[in-house]
């Protein structure tokens, strides 16, 4: 299930990701920003994919290619399988791939 959001302008970026894999999943965190719709849950993969959801309804609100920076911040400690993904979304950002 989807928001209305990402059905509409997240089309170009789903496409990529799909090319990538969304890859195993190695982290759930709740991130509340403030926002009118409530907190969200971001989800950390494998191949350096953000699924962010709403906490609430469950509903997918987008999907992140990430930066290497943006995966550290989620984690107090760097593991080996941290570093591995900090590693692969260090290659997508070199390919431009999160600016899509």
């Amino acid at each position: 299930m989807t928001s209305k959001h990402w059905t509409e302008d997240r089309q170009e970026r789903e496409n990529l990701i799909r090319a990538i894999g969304l890859g195993t999943e190695i982290a759930t965190f709740m991130v509340d920003k403030g926002h009118r719709n409530g907190p969200e849950l971001h989800t950390i993969t494998t191949t350096g994919i953000i699924i962010v959801r709403n906490a609430r309804t469950k509903k997918m609100v987008t999907k992140l290619i990430a930066r290497p920076n943006q995966i550290r911040r989620y984690f107090d400690e760097v593991t080996e399988e941290v570093e591995r993904v900090i590693t692969v979304a260090r290659k997508h950002q070199q390919l431009g791939y999160n600016m899509v």
